[in-house]
């Protein structure tokens, strides 16, 4: 397979989409999206002792406020921009809502005393980004200035649309969508260790493992 370093790891034939359309976080499916990646990121926050989450791209937060009603000491910490956070600073109490845009922001203005008792979660975020390197170097970021671990999750296309699906993607605010390999080698070209790397449900009505679920540490070794 020919990846192209220029195409984010995409194969070279790969047709991305730009612009994409921006996405609003209005669900009336009755679906939850990765129902896994929330709790596995409070299992994780949990494991190394870490009492805050920052979510990068959280949309309306759902997910994650779901996790501080699971844990009402947990600091929540959500980074978007546009509709979804002014929604966030308008309806949600509690947690701190950050106006960030991800292809630009490669630090966040926190305290590191914050960043090194959190975990982060970037939840689907990566294929909506034209250029997601500036959030990958975010996360490389919050990981060098003490956050535990990173999970990230975006769909896979080889157990979706097909890995000969040469895009754009079906959904029309995904600019693209990485095969496993194609992601493996995308993240790998970051200053990071990958811990795990696996698929997870795409949804709670029966989607399927079609999701890729990866967690990350500092390059440095683990915290």
């Amino acid at each position: 397979m020919d990846l192209d370093p220029n195409l984010h790891y995409l194969t070279s034939s790969y047709v991305q989409r730009v612009p994409p359309e921006y996405f609003v976080d209005e669900d009336n499916s009755g679906l939850t999206w990765q129902p896994d990646v929330y709790p596995e990121t409070l299992a994780l926050a949990r494991k190394h002792g870490r009492r805050a989450v920052i979510d990068l791209g959280c949309g309306r937060a759902g997910k994650l406020a779901g996790l501080r009603e699971q844990d009402p000491d947990l600091d929540i910490i959500g980074v978007d921009f546009g509709r979804n956070i002014d929604w966030c600073r308008e309806n949600l109490v509690v947690g701190k809502w950050l106006d960030a845009d991800l292809e630009a922001a490669t630090t966040l203005p926190l305290d590191t005393e914050v960043i090194a008792r959190s975990v982060v979660v970037c939840s689907d975020v990566l294929e909506h980004l034209v250029d997601p390197r500036p959030a990958m170097r975010l996360i490389c970021w919050l990981l060098d200035q003490g956050a535990a671990c990173a999970v990230l999750s975006t769909p896979a296309r080889d157990k979706r649309a097909g890995a000969d699906h040469l895009g754009p993607p079906f959904n029309l605010s995904h600019v693209r969508e990485w095969t496993r390999t194609e992601f493996r080698a995308f993240v790998a070209n970051f200053p990071v260790t990958i811990e795990r790397f696996e698929l997870t449900r795409s949804d709670d009505g029966g989607g399927g493992l079609t999701t890729q679920l990866v967690v990350l540490t500092s390059a440095g070794g683990r915290r």
